[in-house]
């Protein structure tokens, strides 16, 4: 199965925080085997961010080494089909989040997210 991943679940994945919860850690190592662990490249751009902020315990650049490094990882872009879909969710998300969840639905893929909001939308299937 694939998997969208939102910004928190990927940082809580890369430096083994506890916070991320014990489906969702199946989930990422689930797609060692079978499937992928699609990244959407703003939740790449959420990472940039943060880092910098110092917020994160992962740097950008240790992001994007530990992404290469796994082949069941992909960079999704941030392309039109993206944007199309983002503008057909008609849930009050903000847009980092529709531009998630447009990617899960882009990829036809669960999305690993704690975002209740995300989550209470019922616009994609989550896991958590």
């Amino acid at each position: 199965m694939n998997y969208v991943t939102d910004t928190h679940s990927l940082v809580w994945y890369f430096t083994d925080d506890s916070r991320l919860s014990k489906k969702a850690l199946k989930s990422f190592e689930g797609t060692t085997e079978d499937g992928r662990i699609i990244v959407p490249a703003v939740v790449m751009a959420e990472i940039l961010f943060i880092s910098r902020k110092g917020r994160v315990a992962v740097g950008f650049a240790e992001t994007i080494a530990k992404i290469e490094a796994m082949d069941n990882f992909e960079i999704a872009p941030l392309d039109l089909d993206v944007l199309r879909m983002a503008s057909n969710i008609e849930a009050d998300l903000e847009m980092h989040d529709k531009l998630i969840v447009a990617t899960a639905l882009c990829y036809d893929a669960a999305l690993i997210t704690r975002d209740e909001q995300i989550t209470k939308s019922k616009t994609v299937k989550t896991v958590w």
